[in-house]
């Protein structure tokens, strides 16, 4: 089993894996159904509540 070098701390040697393991998920395409819905998603208009329907929850923070 290989040795991790003693200066490292198990915190960044952590980071440094989990990056590794979701920059390749991230760096994947998306399968088409979920393109499609994306599609979908952005041709839907949002009203502010003007108009008199009801407004858009805020977010907490």
């Amino acid at each position: 089993m290989p040795h991790r070098p003693q200066k490292q701390s198990w915190d960044s040697l952590i980071d440094e894996n989990l990056k590794k393991v979701f920059e390749e998920d991230a760096n994947a395409d998306l399968p088409p159904h979920l393109l499609e819905l994306l599609d979908r998603l952005d041709k839907i208009q949002v009203t502010d509540g003007a108009d008199g329907s009801a407004p858009l929850p805020e977010a907490e923070g």
